[in-house]
């Protein structure tokens, strides 16, 4: 049988030759539906594919591809009044048009029953329309859902937003609870309000990052304490991700779960390794498989950088051609950044640039215009590949690494997983310019809970001392047994280690007067007050003469957040740090990095961290205190309205958002001011087609 298999592949992976004997054919993958056999549902599905080539044989297709439990590919119309009932068993309570395949209406069943679930499959498996139909259910009045990135996040939301009329959907720690909540949120929102919420159920996406250590320790060690904290509210709870074997609990196994592993697919992956010579044959390959293909194509990249260079290296080859409907946009980048600006000119030609460094909103737009067919090709890196959905048929894993780091097995296979879509490409493609990483132990380790060795302590601070482990006491004796910070300054700040922290206060407190004399300030600093709160900040808690997004030290660092506030715009502070001879897309990253990383998110955040520190010390000798949070809110808010950047994540470009501001006060206050954006009348505005455009597809999902 396993040549007849091998002929069966080699059969299905091509338009079938007229002398192919149908009927037989189908027969042999029946009989492997019955059998049970690993690829029978692989070769349904690629019978399914091309349906069309089997005409006369339609019912026996339906048949294959209920027998596999693929019930939301058939259609009423093809089905008997028996095979009509068993389709209503996979219909989702309180979503009636939506059809559960047969391994999610056992997950979905599992959930119903109150059962916590969690869950390892494919990429492709439809795990997120799970999270749907429980909500949908309208049987918890809290649910909180922790995403990997703030793209996914705004993906989540937009998703969500159906459901507006039942639930509201928080995205932002400061936004006002309703009195039923969907809380979206990433694990470093998420460590700031859990506990105002009384959480019923809660979801955690891409789980398996519990375990791993490859996104930084930091990011790492919040995940692990907000999933600690969200087992300890007794919420029922959903945990997914791909490719996990097993999971290793420790002192959570007094939690009952139902761990469900699962291969079960909706579309099929063909991997094709690509041969290559030299790295000049390289780009060559690529340009091959693009031009052989008329469908849409993510191109993976290990950094923004790379992919960054990548387009610029397509953009010689004149693949597309310039693309008319992407004019205006392209034209609104190039008049508010930069006109020689890498990602307008790829646009403007049918290629797509989304990572990190890139403005959240334009992201955005990267992926609709995918999705529309309007770019032909997306080079993209990790932020994409973590849960936000395309209409991609191929998938090109051009580097093998991310950043520096070797990619691993998980990443991989989430990245091959974006290939294909359900409903529109059932058959996708993968092109490998490496060869695959080799498989890992698919074991997911729950650290704040097995407490091994490695275990940092600055996890371990965040665990109630009746769950520590005699060993894991011992480790923080240090830090417990101190009278230099409290227990809760150490846990509120644990993001930066906790020697680090002592450290900082010994220093204050040594040298109490003067130190008191320079940072007691409130609202914003002057000059002076600036360069020491930067100096103490790049001494404790980044350190060392590396150069961290544009910055190398806190005299630097002061300088850049007062020449961003100077600047009073993206495109001026781009213009103000280009020098002479540079290559200005290096120069648009650095002054994006400087943005994105120091004044909308390490700088306030490091900010508040001193604050709360220096208090500490402050109270406890008897001196007046500091407040910083005036200014850190400011500086995150980029010198604007708070609400600004909240909307650049929604999809409205910081640009757009000051355009409004012009002709509409909008309240300070998120929600009111979310509100006023949902009932703008942009043809009263005076305002240009592209701004009414970002404008209008924000004000759908609101």
């Amino acid at each position: 049988m396993s040549d007849r298999i091998s002929e069966i592949r080699r059969i299905l992976r091509k338009p079938l030759d007229s002398g192919i004997n149908k009927f037989a054919l189908l027969k042999d993958v029946a009989e492997l539906v019955s059998t049970g056999h690993p690829l029978a549902q692989d070769f349904v599905l690629r019978v399914f594919a091309r349906k069309h080539e089997f005409n006369d044989f339609h019912d026996i297709v339906i048949e294959l591809v209920k027998q596999v439990g693929l019930y939301p590919y058939l259609k009423d119309e093809e089905l008997s009044l028996r095979d009509l009932l068993a389709l209503e068993m996979h219909r989702v309570e309180g979503m009636n048009e939506v059809v559960f395949h047969s391994s999610q209406a056992a997950v979905y069943n599992h959930l119903m029953d109150g059962k916590n679930v969690i869950l390892s499959a494919p990429t492709s498996y439809g795990k997120s329309l799970i999270i749907d139909s429980v909500i949908a259910s309208d049987r918890y009045n809290n649910i909180v859902i922790i995403v990997p990135s703030i793209a996914l996040i705004d993906e989540t939301r937009k998703r969500l937003s159906a459901f507006k009329g039942q639930y509201k959907i928080v995205t932002y720690p400061y936004q006002k609870l309703a009195e039923r909540n969907v809380l979206v949120l990433t694990q470093e929102r998420a460590v700031e309000v859990i506990e105002q919420v009384k959480v019923d159920f809660f979801v955690i996406d891409e789980f398996y990052k519990i375990g791993s250590r490859t996104d930084g320790d930091e990011r790492y060690r919040i995940l692990n304490q907000v999933f600690y904290k969200l087992v300890k509210t007794g919420a029922q709870f959903y945990l997914l991700g791909p490719n996990i074997e097993n999971v290793k609990t420790g002192s959570l196994e007094n939690i009952q779960f139902e761990f469900i592993k699962t291969d079960f697919k909706t579309v099929v992956s063909e991997r094709h390794q690509v041969t290559i010579h030299s790295d000049g044959e390289r780009i060559e390959k690529l340009v091959d498989i693009l031009n052989n293909t008329d469908q849409p194509t993510l191109v993976y990249c290990q950094s923004p950088s790379s992919a960054n260079r990548l387009a610029a290296q397509l953009l010689e080859y004149e693949l597309y051609g310039k693309i008319e409907q992407n004019a205006a946009l392209v034209s609104w980048i190039r008049d508010n950044y930069h006109p020689e600006w890498i990602l307008a000119k790829a646009i403007e030609h049918g290629i797509g640039i989304h990572h990190g460094k890139n403005p959240r909103a334009l992201s955005q737009q990267c992926v609709k215009l995918f999705n529309e067919g309007l770019l032909r090709c997306l080079i993209c890196t990790s932020t994409l590949i973590e849960g936000v959905n395309t209409k991609a048929k191929n998938v090109v894993i051009y580097d093998n690494k991310i950043s520096t780091s070797k990619i691993d097995f998980f990443t991989f296979n989430n990245i091959c997983g974006r290939s294909g879509r359900m409903f529109s490409h059932y058959i996708g493609h993968v092109f490998l310019f490496k060869e695959p990483p080799q498989p890992e132990l698919p074991l997911v380790d729950f650290p704040i809970f097995t407490q091994t060795e490695d275990v940092p302590d600055e996890m371990l601070i965040n665990i109630d001392e009746a769950d520590l482990t005699d060993g894991s006491k011992k480790k923080l004796k240090e830090y417990t047994d101190q009278n230099v910070l409290t227990l809760k300054t150490l846990r509120d700040n644990s993001y930066i280690s906790l020697s680090k922290q002592l450290a900082l206060a010994r220093a204050i407190e040594e040298h109490i007067d003067n130190i008191h004399r320079i940072m007691c300030w409130t609202k914003i600093p002057n000059a002076n007050q600036l360069r020491a709160v930067c100096a103490l900040i790049w001494s404790f808690f980044e350190g060392g003469n590396k150069m961290v997004y544009g910055v190398k030290s806190g005299k630097q660092l002061a300088y850049r957040i007062n020449s961003y506030r100077e600047a009073g715009s993206i495109k001026q502070f781009i213009r103000m740090n280009h020098q002479e001879g540079k290559d200005i897309n290096d120069t648009i990253e650095l002054s994006l990095d400087i943005q994105r990383q120091w004044i909308n998110f390490k700088f306030p955040r490091y900010l508040r961290s001193l604050n709360q520190i220096a208090n500490d010390v402050f109270v406890r000798h008897g001196y007046s205190l500091c407040d910083y949070s005036f200014y850190a809110t400011l500086v995150e808010s980029y010198f604007c309205p708070s609400y600004v950047v909240p909307f650049d994540e929604y999809g409205l470009p910081v640009q757009v958002t000051n355009e409004l501001r012009k002709r509409i006060h909008f309240s300070e206050h998120l929600d009111e001011a979310i509100q006023q954006l949902k009932s703008v009348d942009v043809n009263s505005l005076g305002l240009e087609e592209i701004e009414k455009n970002f404008v209008m597809n924000v004000q759908m999902y609101i």
